[in-house]
């Protein structure tokens, strides 16, 4: 884990533990970061050319949805990018969308469908 971020309330004991060893930041926080380094690497000529990007493999694990333990504890669930990507491509098989289309989930944020369907 390289750094822990709080999706809403202020930062509370678990940002001032050390034991960690990670950082932990804010949403805010992480939203201005994200685009003070956007708008440097884009001021930056030498970055643009020569930037490489790390690559990340299908296999690779893209986000970790936490579980309330229905069938025993509680858990953090791995899935993959080809996972995610599989489920993208196969939300339109219930009926194409089109520009300008809205739909109503009743899933919660962080039911796994309902994650696929907030990337796309």
């Amino acid at each position: 884990m390289r750094f822990i971020v709080l999706l809403w309330g202020e930062k509370s004991r678990l940002a001032n533990n050390e034991t960690l060893g990670v950082p932990v930041f804010s949403y805010k926080e992480m939203v201005k970061l994200g685009r003070e380094n956007r708008a440097a690497l884009i001021d930056s000529l030498d970055a643009r050319k020569g930037y490489r990007y790390e690559v990340i493999g299908s296999d690779d694990i893209a986000t970790l949805v936490y579980t309330s333990g229905t069938t025993g504890n509680p858990k953090g669930v791995m899935l993959s990018h080809k996972n995610l990507l599989h489920q993208i491509e196969n939300l339109g098989v219930l009926g194409p969308a089109k520009a300008g289309d809205r739909f109503l989930s009743m899933l919660p944020t962080w039911h796994t469908y309902e994650r696929a369907c907030e990337i796309n």
